[in-house]
Protein backbone atom coordinates (compact mmCIF):
# COMPACT_ATOMS: atom_id res chain seq x y z
CA UNK A 1 0.00 0.00 0.00
CA UNK A 2 1.04 3.60 -0.46
CA UNK A 3 0.23 5.63 2.78
CA UNK A 4 0.69 9.32 3.30
CA UNK A 5 0.94 10.79 7.14
CA UNK A 6 -0.52 14.10 7.40
CA UNK A 7 1.12 15.83 10.03
CA UNK A 8 4.84 15.43 11.61
CA UNK A 9 4.29 16.06 15.45
CA UNK A 10 5.25 13.08 17.58
CA UNK A 11 2.60 10.54 16.30
CA UNK A 12 3.19 11.73 12.77
CA UNK A 13 6.67 10.90 13.02
CA UNK A 14 6.41 7.61 14.82
CA UNK A 15 4.26 6.32 12.27
CA UNK A 16 5.94 7.60 9.29
CA UNK A 17 9.08 6.63 10.59
CA UNK A 18 8.59 2.82 11.95
CA UNK A 19 6.25 2.45 8.17
CA UNK A 20 9.45 3.45 6.45
CA UNK A 21 12.07 2.10 8.42
CA UNK A 22 9.52 -1.63 7.62
CA UNK A 23 10.28 -0.49 3.95
CA UNK A 24 6.25 0.79 3.53
CA UNK A 25 5.92 2.96 0.90
CA UNK A 26 5.00 6.16 2.98
CA UNK A 27 5.06 10.15 2.37
CA UNK A 28 4.86 12.17 4.90
CA UNK A 29 3.87 15.63 4.93
CA UNK A 30 5.05 18.49 6.85
CA UNK A 31 5.30 21.50 7.39
CA UNK A 32 8.07 24.75 7.43
CA UNK A 33 11.25 24.21 9.60
CA UNK A 34 9.77 20.76 10.62
CA UNK A 35 10.18 19.65 6.87
CA UNK A 36 13.90 21.00 6.69
CA UNK A 37 14.77 18.97 9.68
CA UNK A 38 13.30 15.69 8.59
CA UNK A 39 14.60 16.30 4.87
CA UNK A 40 18.00 16.99 6.11
CA UNK A 41 18.06 14.71 9.73
CA UNK A 42 15.52 12.21 8.81
CA UNK A 43 12.94 10.92 11.50
CA UNK A 44 15.03 10.19 14.80
CA UNK A 45 12.80 7.91 17.05
CA UNK A 46 14.16 7.74 20.48
CA UNK A 47 12.36 5.47 23.49
CA UNK A 48 11.02 2.35 22.86
CA UNK A 49 12.59 2.54 19.91
CA UNK A 50 16.01 3.49 18.58
CA UNK A 51 16.70 4.32 15.19
CA UNK A 52 16.61 7.26 12.32
CA UNK A 53 14.98 6.19 8.87
CA UNK A 54 14.89 8.49 5.89
CA UNK A 55 11.20 9.19 4.51
CA UNK A 56 9.93 11.14 1.59
CA UNK A 57 8.32 14.83 3.03
CA UNK A 58 5.98 16.52 0.81
CA UNK A 59 5.44 20.48 1.52
CA UNK A 60 2.96 20.57 -0.90
CA UNK A 61 -0.40 18.24 -0.74
CA UNK A 62 -1.08 18.83 -4.65
CA UNK A 63 2.18 16.97 -5.16
CA UNK A 64 0.58 13.83 -3.24
CA UNK A 65 -1.36 11.47 -5.96
CA UNK A 66 -2.51 7.57 -6.31
CA UNK A 67 -2.57 6.75 -3.10
CA UNK A 68 -4.23 4.14 -1.27
CA UNK A 69 -3.89 5.00 3.24
CA UNK A 70 -4.33 8.42 4.82
CA UNK A 71 -3.82 8.41 8.39
CA UNK A 72 -4.41 11.82 9.69
CA UNK A 73 -1.83 13.08 12.65
CA UNK A 74 -2.44 17.13 12.27
CA UNK A 75 -3.79 18.60 15.59
CA UNK A 76 -7.74 19.03 15.60
CA UNK A 77 -7.57 22.59 15.44
CA UNK A 78 -5.53 22.48 12.25
CA UNK A 79 -8.05 19.17 10.95
CA UNK A 80 -10.15 21.09 8.14
CA UNK A 81 -7.86 22.90 6.36
CA UNK A 82 -5.12 20.32 6.68
CA UNK A 83 -7.29 17.45 4.97
CA UNK A 84 -8.63 19.86 2.51
CA UNK A 85 -5.43 20.01 0.49
CA UNK A 86 -5.64 16.50 0.20
CA UNK A 87 -9.27 16.06 -1.26
CA UNK A 88 -8.13 15.54 -4.78
CA UNK A 89 -6.63 12.62 -3.67
CA UNK A 90 -9.10 8.89 -4.10
CA UNK A 91 -7.88 7.56 -0.64
CA UNK A 92 -9.50 4.22 -0.29
CA UNK A 93 -9.11 4.02 3.30
CA UNK A 94 -8.55 7.31 5.76
CA UNK A 95 -8.50 7.45 9.16
CA UNK A 96 -6.65 9.60 12.62
CA UNK A 97 -5.08 9.43 15.15
CA UNK A 98 -6.24 12.67 16.59
CA UNK A 99 -7.89 13.26 20.13
CA UNK A 100 -11.54 13.62 20.35
CA UNK A 101 -14.47 12.30 18.24
CA UNK A 102 -15.26 14.68 15.42
CA UNK A 103 -12.26 13.53 12.81
CA UNK A 104 -15.28 10.48 11.32
CA UNK A 105 -17.63 13.36 10.58
CA UNK A 106 -14.75 15.61 9.20
CA UNK A 107 -13.09 12.95 7.15
CA UNK A 108 -16.14 11.35 5.83
CA UNK A 109 -16.99 14.68 4.50
CA UNK A 110 -13.97 15.40 2.61
CA UNK A 111 -13.20 11.33 1.60
CA UNK A 112 -16.41 9.93 1.69
CA UNK A 113 -18.58 7.92 4.08
CA UNK A 114 -17.17 4.40 2.43
CA UNK A 115 -13.67 5.65 2.31
CA UNK A 116 -13.08 6.33 6.15
CA UNK A 117 -12.70 4.15 8.76
CA UNK A 118 -11.98 4.73 12.66
CA UNK A 119 -9.09 4.93 14.71
CA UNK A 120 -8.03 5.04 18.07
CA UNK A 121 -4.81 5.65 18.89
CA UNK A 122 -3.11 4.56 22.61
CA UNK A 123 0.08 5.39 21.73
CA UNK A 124 1.82 8.24 22.56
CA UNK A 125 5.69 10.21 22.42
CA UNK A 126 7.34 13.46 22.85
CA UNK A 127 8.95 15.85 20.61
CA UNK A 128 11.70 17.98 22.49
CA UNK A 129 13.04 21.00 20.97
CA UNK A 130 15.79 18.84 19.27
CA UNK A 131 13.15 17.40 16.84
CA UNK A 132 13.75 13.90 17.40
CA UNK A 133 10.74 11.89 18.87
CA UNK A 134 10.46 10.42 22.21
CA UNK A 135 8.65 7.34 21.85
CA UNK A 136 6.51 6.71 25.40
CA UNK A 137 3.54 4.28 25.13
CA UNK A 138 2.96 1.82 22.65
CA UNK A 139 -0.41 0.70 23.60
CA UNK A 140 -2.05 -0.02 20.27
CA UNK A 141 -3.53 1.86 17.28
CA UNK A 142 -7.01 0.10 16.51
CA UNK A 143 -8.83 0.50 13.45
CA UNK A 144 -12.35 -0.41 12.40
CA UNK A 145 -14.94 0.12 10.03
CA UNK A 146 -18.09 1.95 11.86
CA UNK A 147 -20.62 -1.21 11.08
CA UNK A 148 -19.76 -5.00 11.48
CA UNK A 149 -16.71 -7.24 11.72
CA UNK A 150 -13.14 -6.00 10.39
CA UNK A 151 -12.59 -5.85 6.81
CA UNK A 152 -10.21 -6.60 4.62
CA UNK A 153 -8.65 -3.43 3.84
CA UNK A 154 -8.36 -2.48 8.02
CA UNK A 155 -6.87 -5.73 8.72
CA UNK A 156 -4.38 -4.86 5.89
CA UNK A 157 -4.00 -1.55 7.30
CA UNK A 158 -3.73 -3.02 11.02
CA UNK A 159 -1.13 -5.74 10.11
CA UNK A 160 0.94 -3.19 8.62
CA UNK A 161 1.38 -1.01 11.62
CA UNK A 162 1.78 -3.80 13.53
CA UNK A 163 4.56 -5.65 11.39
CA UNK A 164 6.38 -1.93 11.72
CA UNK A 165 5.98 -1.83 15.30
CA UNK A 166 3.40 -0.13 16.07
CA UNK A 167 1.14 -2.15 18.22
CA UNK A 168 -2.52 -2.68 16.00
CA UNK A 169 -5.26 -4.30 16.05
CA UNK A 170 -8.62 -4.23 13.33
CA UNK A 171 -11.71 -4.41 15.94
CA UNK A 172 -15.59 -4.19 15.33
CA UNK A 173 -16.23 -1.99 18.45
CA UNK A 174 -14.34 1.11 16.85
CA UNK A 175 -16.87 3.57 18.62
CA UNK A 176 -16.66 2.27 21.83
CA UNK A 177 -13.17 2.49 21.77
CA UNK A 178 -12.75 6.13 19.97
CA UNK A 179 -15.19 7.15 23.24
CA UNK A 180 -13.92 5.52 25.89
CA UNK A 181 -10.40 6.93 25.33
CA UNK A 182 -12.27 10.26 24.72
CA UNK A 183 -13.85 9.87 28.11
CA UNK A 184 -10.51 9.05 29.66
CA UNK A 185 -8.57 11.89 27.64
CA UNK A 186 -11.38 14.26 28.49
CA UNK A 187 -10.21 14.01 32.20
CA UNK A 188 -6.59 13.83 32.34
CA UNK A 189 -6.00 16.69 29.42
CA UNK A 190 -7.10 19.75 31.61
CA UNK A 191 -5.40 18.17 34.79
CA UNK A 192 -2.11 17.76 32.56
CA UNK A 193 -2.73 22.17 32.05
CA UNK A 194 -3.63 23.54 34.70
CA UNK A 195 -1.36 21.14 36.58
CA UNK A 196 1.62 21.24 34.53
CA UNK A 197 2.67 17.49 35.71
CA UNK A 198 3.38 14.33 34.85
CA UNK A 199 0.28 11.81 34.52
CA UNK A 200 1.62 9.65 37.18
CA UNK A 201 1.65 12.75 39.35
CA UNK A 202 -1.76 14.29 39.37
CA UNK A 203 -3.01 10.64 38.67
CA UNK A 204 -1.62 9.60 42.05
CA UNK A 205 -2.95 12.94 43.55
CA UNK A 206 -6.33 11.94 45.29
CA UNK A 207 -7.67 15.32 44.79
CA UNK A 208 -6.99 15.39 41.03
CA UNK A 209 -7.98 12.01 40.53
CA UNK A 210 -11.41 13.04 41.89
CA UNK A 211 -11.38 15.61 39.11
CA UNK A 212 -10.43 13.30 36.63
CA UNK A 213 -13.39 10.53 37.47
CA UNK A 214 -16.03 13.65 37.40
CA UNK A 215 -14.88 14.92 34.19
CA UNK A 216 -15.21 11.45 32.94
CA UNK A 217 -18.45 10.58 34.10
CA UNK A 218 -19.95 13.14 33.09
CA UNK A 219 -18.51 12.42 29.28
CA UNK A 220 -19.77 9.08 29.70
CA UNK A 221 -23.43 10.37 30.26
CA UNK A 222 -23.06 11.38 26.28
CA UNK A 223 -21.84 8.18 25.09
CA UNK A 224 -24.47 6.52 26.85
CA UNK A 225 -27.11 8.79 25.76
CA UNK A 226 -25.48 8.34 22.28
CA UNK A 227 -25.98 4.84 23.07
CA UNK A 228 -22.26 3.96 22.83
CA UNK A 229 -21.18 1.20 25.23
CA UNK A 230 -17.66 1.96 27.25
CA UNK A 231 -15.13 -0.54 28.13
CA UNK A 232 -11.28 -0.50 29.55
CA UNK A 233 -9.08 0.85 26.74
CA UNK A 234 -5.18 -0.74 27.86
CA UNK A 235 -4.46 0.31 31.10
CA UNK A 236 -7.05 2.88 31.20
CA UNK A 237 -9.85 1.56 34.33
CA UNK A 238 -12.80 3.08 32.02
CA UNK A 239 -15.64 1.29 33.53
CA UNK A 240 -14.61 1.53 37.14
CA UNK A 241 -14.22 4.99 37.26
CA UNK A 242 -17.33 5.97 35.19
CA UNK A 243 -19.74 3.11 36.91
CA UNK A 244 -18.23 2.71 40.46
CA UNK A 245 -18.34 4.68 43.57
CA UNK A 246 -16.18 7.98 43.61
CA UNK A 247 -14.31 6.03 45.92
CA UNK A 248 -13.68 3.33 43.89
CA UNK A 249 -12.83 5.89 40.70
CA UNK A 250 -10.46 7.35 42.54
CA UNK A 251 -8.96 4.37 43.60
CA UNK A 252 -8.56 3.24 40.33
CA UNK A 253 -6.85 6.21 38.74
CA UNK A 254 -4.33 6.36 41.67
CA UNK A 255 -3.65 2.87 40.62
CA UNK A 256 -3.20 4.03 37.47
CA UNK A 257 -0.94 6.67 38.15
CA UNK A 258 1.38 4.30 39.74
CA UNK A 259 1.56 1.97 36.47
CA UNK A 260 2.50 5.11 34.68
CA UNK A 261 5.02 5.83 37.17
CA UNK A 262 6.61 2.65 36.80
CA UNK A 263 6.44 2.59 33.09
CA UNK A 264 6.39 6.24 31.99
CA UNK A 265 7.24 8.51 34.57
CA UNK A 266 7.70 10.87 31.76
CA UNK A 267 4.89 10.80 30.34
CA UNK A 268 2.67 13.67 29.56
CA UNK A 269 -0.11 15.00 28.24
CA UNK A 270 -0.09 16.61 24.83
CA UNK A 271 -1.71 19.46 25.84
CA UNK A 272 0.76 20.22 28.82
CA UNK A 273 3.54 19.87 25.72
CA UNK A 274 1.93 22.16 23.77
CA UNK A 275 1.37 24.30 25.90
CA UNK A 276 5.46 24.62 27.43
CA UNK A 277 6.57 25.11 23.39
CA UNK A 278 3.57 28.05 23.49
CA UNK A 279 1.82 26.44 20.74
CA UNK A 280 -1.97 26.65 20.60
CA UNK A 281 -4.00 24.06 22.78
CA UNK A 282 -6.70 21.57 20.91
CA UNK A 283 -9.69 22.00 23.18
CA UNK A 284 -12.20 23.48 21.61
CA UNK A 285 -12.70 20.67 18.77
CA UNK A 286 -12.32 18.10 21.88
CA UNK A 287 -13.70 19.51 25.52
CA UNK A 288 -15.53 21.83 23.62
CA UNK A 289 -17.54 19.47 21.58
CA UNK A 290 -18.14 17.49 24.41
CA UNK A 291 -20.04 20.64 26.20
CA UNK A 292 -21.74 21.45 23.03
CA UNK A 293 -22.69 17.73 23.06
CA UNK A 294 -23.88 17.48 26.56
CA UNK A 295 -25.70 20.91 26.47
CA UNK A 296 -27.63 19.72 23.49
CA UNK A 297 -28.54 16.30 25.51
CA UNK A 298 -29.26 18.44 28.14
CA UNK A 299 -27.03 16.52 30.19
CA UNK A 300 -25.24 18.58 33.14
CA UNK A 301 -21.91 18.55 33.40
CA UNK A 302 -20.40 21.32 35.35
CA UNK A 303 -16.78 19.81 36.39
CA UNK A 304 -16.05 19.56 31.94
CA UNK A 305 -17.36 23.32 31.51
CA UNK A 306 -15.17 24.32 34.61
CA UNK A 307 -12.03 23.06 33.03
CA UNK A 308 -12.90 23.90 29.35
CA UNK A 309 -13.42 27.52 30.73
CA UNK A 310 -10.25 27.31 33.00
CA UNK A 311 -8.14 25.89 29.88
CA UNK A 312 -9.94 28.28 27.18
CA UNK A 313 -8.36 31.09 29.47
CA UNK A 314 -4.91 29.78 28.88
CA UNK A 315 -5.38 29.14 25.39
CA UNK A 316 -6.24 32.50 24.44
CA UNK A 317 -3.20 34.09 25.51
CA UNK A 318 -1.00 31.80 23.65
Amino acid sequence: MKTVVLGAGALGSIIAGHLARSGEDVTLVARGDRAEHLRNNGITITGLAEFNVQCPIVTDPSQISGANVLIVAVKTHQMDSAISGLSHVDFSCVTSVQNGVRANDQLSKVFGATNTVGGSAAFSGEMPASGDVRFTVNSGFEVGEFAGAPTARVQELSAMLRNSGVNSEAVGNILTLQWSKFVMWAGATPLGILSRLETYKFASDAGCALIWARVMREVAAIAKEKGIPLEDTGPFPVKIVVNGSEQEAVSALQELGAKFEATAPKHRMSALQDLERGQHLEIDDTLGHAVDEARQLGIPAPTLEMCYSLCKGINRYL
